[in-house]
Formats: C-alpha cells, structure tokens, sequence
C-alpha cells in the first residue's frame, strides 16, 4: 500500500501533463499515454504479484507484464503515431490486468477459511476496481470505431471518453477503501 500514494501522484501529473499537451499546445499525447499504460501495467502486475501466495500465480503474473510491456515497447518503437496499435495494446493488457485481479478475488474466496469478510480485506477492493476498470475501459476501447462512427453520446458527452472517466471513479473509490481498510487493520494491530 506505501506505493499507492507516489502512483496515484505519478498519474495525476501525468494526465494534467497531457491535457496541457492537448488542449494549450495542441500536440498528441501518445508518448505520455504510452508511459502512463506502462506505469499502470508493472503497478498493479507488482500490487498482486505482493498479495498473492501463489507461486504459479506469481509466475503467471510476471509473464504476463512481460509480454504487456514488450508490446507497449514494440508498438512505441515502430507504431507510435498508429492509435489502432496503442488502443491494441491497452485493449489486450487491460484484458489480461483484469484477469489477474478476478483470478485473485477467486484464489482468495476458495483460500478464504477465516471467518472474516472478503470485504473486509483492502486486497478485495483492489481487484473489485481494477477489475471493472479494466475489463470496461477494454469493451469500450474495443468499440472505438464503432462508438466514432455513430457518435454515441450519454449526457452531454461522448461514450468513448464518459466510460473510461465513470470506471476511473469506481476504480479510485475502491482504492481509497482499500487505504481506508489498510489504516483501520494497522490501527489494530498497534
């Protein structure tokens, strides 16, 4: 959890970074994108690589962030200025980042022996949120073209933009649950 607050710093400044970028300098933000994709995909990779204790899990989990960064990397090298190619990337890390977090609600609901609350434990909120995250910004990102195309538009706003800033919500309450959660069981224990 000590990692949470310099992340959550790290993508704050990153997106006021790109949206000076984009709306005062009026340049693309993809390189930004690309490092802000990269950070989130080693965080939350390491957030349950450290809450697992499972070593095929773990193993698992590193494979995957692997192949998530060489993807990222390939695809900035020779594809930078393609969208498609990023959208790719987020689509198919954020699939598999939200996999990773329902396999460990599911590891930790059939470990779980003690009689405490699934969500009583920060860990619980952290896959809860990264999970519908993920898998919604992914089904979104994936409908791209198609939500461009018919000009899907919810409130006032563009779907395609809306999506990703409603989960963003869900995904930072859970944390700060989780933060909340973590506090009260060290208070506990002192």
């Amino acid at each position: 959890m000590k990692w949470f607050l310099p992340f959550l710093a790290f993508v704050f400044f990153s997106e006021v970074l790109a949206s000076y970028q984009w709306y005062v300098l009026k340049v693309p933000t993809i390189n930004i994108n690309y490092l802000i994709a990269c950070v989130e995909s080693i965080f939350y990779g390491y957030v349950f690589y450290s809450l697992s204790h499972r070593v095929f899990f773990k193993k698992a989990i590193l494979y995957i962030v692997l192949i998530s960064e060489i993807g990222y990397i390939i695809s900035f090298i020779f594809f930078r200025n393609n969208y498609a190619y990023f959208f790719g990337n987020i689509i198919a890390s954020g699939f598999f980042i939200a996999v990773i977090a329902l396999s460990y609600l599911y590891m930790k609901f059939m470990d779980d022996d003690d009689e405490s609350l699934l969500i009583s434990e920060p860990g619980f909120w952290i896959a809860f949120g990264v999970s519908l995250f993920y898998s919604g910004v992914s089904i979104s990102f994936s409908l791209y073209e198609f939500m461009k195309r018919n000009v899907l538009i919810l409130f006032g706003e563009k779907l395609i933009n809306l999506i990703p800033q409603i989960l963003s919500v869900i995904l930072y309450l859970s944390i700060s649950i989780a933060i909340i959660l973590c506090k009260q069981k060290k208070k506990i224990l002192s």
